[in-house]
């Protein structure tokens, strides 16, 4: 789709803090987090929500959440976190191209909301380096 924010993000046309990258799916740092490492998951292939997602794509891409999440856990030691998917807009989907939202939460950082923290933005390289990529 070529007015798709992710997938114009897949195409590289607009930059992203890229976590994991496979063949079939990209991971990369939300623009609207809510907690620190806050990840979204897509497949790289065009599906608007959970209902469409052929179950091959929807397998590969939770084959990367699996990855992001042993990541975090090994260079992190995150081992506590919220994953989930919002599909319809009923259901408060905003971009109607698949994606998971991966929430971590530490000990004594407990997500009590949904209140987004764009600021949090600017740590990015610095925590991108402690995941070494």
């Amino acid at each position: 789709m070529d007015d798709c924010v992710f997938c114009r993000i897949v195409r590289g046309e607009i930059p992203c803090w890229k976590v994991l990258e496979t063949e079939h799916a990209l991971a990369f740092l939300d623009l609207e987090p809510v907690m620190e490492y806050h990840t979204l998951v897509i497949p790289k292939a065009h599906h608007p929500d959970l209902f469409s997602v052929p179950e091959e794509v929807l397998c590969q891409t939770g084959a990367a959440i699996k990855q992001v999440a042993r990541l975090y856990q090994d260079k992190l030691g995150i081992d506590n976190m919220h994953l989930f998917n919002n599909s319809g807009r009923l259901a408060r989907q905003t971009v109607f191209h698949l994606h998971f939202h991966i929430v971590p939460v530490r000990a004594g950082r407990p997500l009590l909301g949904f209140e987004k923290h764009p600021e949090m933005v600017h740590h990015y390289p610095e925590m991108l380096r402690a995941l070494a990529l």
